[in-house]
């Protein structure tokens, strides 16, 4: 009876053994999938990212190519602007040498004016009295 209990023992620890082995087969099988669909899910998230960073560094260097450009535009319309403005410093100038000038003239005008009434009433008005011609 012994060996009938031996042979039960040893039918229940070889069946035992089939078991753990099967499922350790099946553990392995499993962990090899997750494995591959761990690597998957990786390569997916680090692909995801990567499009992310190059839309990223793509929109910095049209960022950055577009403030340069404006950069070089500022300086031209800055240029520009001095140009203009030394044009109207030179434009201001020149009105008030004018100005100047007419005033200049009209006090020329003035000037001649009072000498020629003056010579008109002398020669109107006659010798003056007690000179002897």
């Amino acid at each position: 009876e012994v060996d009938r209990w031996g042979v039960m023992f040893s039918g229940l620890v070889q069946e035992h053994q089939r078991r753990v082995a099967a499922e350790r087969n099946n553990v392995e099988k499993h962990r090899g999938e997750a494995t591959l669909l761990a690597s998957k899910l990786s390569d997916t998230l680090v692909d995801s990212v990567n499009a992310g960073v190059a839309e990223a560094f793509q929109t910095q260097k049209v960022v950055e190519q577009e403030a340069r450009s404006l950069q070089a535009q500022a300086a031209k319309f800055s240029k520009q602007t001095q140009q203009w403005m030394g044009c109207i410093g030179a434009f201001d100038q020149a009105l008030k040498e004018l100005g100047d000038f007419e005033n200049y003239v009209r006090t020329l005008e003035w000037e001649i004016q009072t000498v020629s009434d003056a010579l008109e009433r002398a020669a109107t008005a006659g010798p003056p009295e007690g000179e002897n011609q």
